[in-house]
C-alpha cells in the first residue's frame, strides 16, 4: 500500500511531517482496534466465563499477549522524540513542531502524564501475570491500570492528531471509525457458544442412549 492510500494521508500536510503523521495514525488505529477487541472479548462476565470453560489456557495466552502488545504500543506512542540519540516515531516527535501552539502543547502534556503509569508498568513488570487480570480483566485490563485510563490515553492521542490534521486540511475529516470486521470477537463468541451447545446436546444424547 502506497502512503497516499493510507489512513491519515493528506497532501495538504507539509511533506516533512506527512509520513510521520500517517504512520502515527496507523499506529493509533491499530491500538484502537486491539483495545476494542480486547474489551469486547474480555470485559463481560458471560464472555470470560465462556472463554474460561472452553479453552482457559489458550485465551489466557491471547489475553496476556494483547495486554503486553497494547502496553508497548502506548509506550511507543508516548516515547520522547529522541532515545539514545536516535529519532523515535512518536507523538512527541510530531508535536515538537508545534511548541508555540497552546492547545496542542496542553494536549501533549495531558497525554504524557496519562501514559506515565503505562510506562512504569512497561519498565517494571510487563509480561508478568497480575492476579487481578488473568482471564477476567473486567476492571483491571492492565495490572494496576483502569479501563478509564486507557480510554483517556487513546482519546488524547486522537485529539492531538485531529488537531494537527485540522491545521492543514479543514475540508476533510480524520475519522478514527470502528472498522467492519468479519470474524471479530462477536463471531468468535457466537461460534464458541454454538460449540458449547452442540457439545451439551451430544453429551445429553449419549447419556440417554446409555440409559436405554
Amino acid at each position: 500500500m502506497e502512503i497516499k492510500d493510507a489512513f491519515g494521508y493528506s497532501e495538504k500536510i507539509p511533506e516533512d511531517i506527512r509520513e510521520i503523521f500517517v504512520w502515527l495514525c496507523q499506529d493509533l488505529a491499530s491500538l484502537q482496534d486491539k483495545w476494542r477487541f480486547y474489551t469486547d472479548l474480555f470485559s463481560s462476565e458471560e464472555n470470560t466465563s465462556l472463554l474460561s470453560e472452553i479453552a482457559l489456557s489458550s485465551f489466557r495466552i491471547i489475553e496476556e499477549s494483547l495486554r503486553n502488545d497494547m502496553t508497548l504500543a502506548i509506550c511507543r506512542l508516548s516515547d520522547p522524540a529522541l532515545s539514545s540519540g536516535k529519532a523515535n516515531l512518536s507523538i512527541r516527535t510530531l508535536t515538537q513542531n508545534y511548541s508555540t501552539m497552546e492547545i496542542i502543547k496542553n494536549l501533549e502534556n495531558d497525554f504524557i502524564i496519562a501514559c506515565q503509569p503505562i510506562r512504569e508498568l512497561r519498565n517494571k513488570n510487563v509480561g508478568h501475570n497480575d492476579l487481578n487480570t488473568r482471564i477476567e480483566p473486567i476492571d483491571n485490563p492492565l495490572p494496576g491500570i483502569k479501563k478509564s485510563q486507557i480510554f483517556n490515553i487513546i482519546d488524547l492521542a486522537e485529539k492531538i492528531l485531529k488537531s494537527i490534521f485540522e491545521i492543514y486540511d479543514r475540508d476533510s475529516e480524520l475519522g478514527f471509525s470502528v472498522p467492519i470486521q468479519i470474524g471479530g470477537d462477536d463471531d468468535l463468541i457466537y461460534w464458541l457458544k454454538k460449540a458449547k451447545a452442540e457439545n451439551f446436546n451430544n453429551n445429553l444424547s449419549s447419556d440417554e442412549n446409555d440409559q436405554s
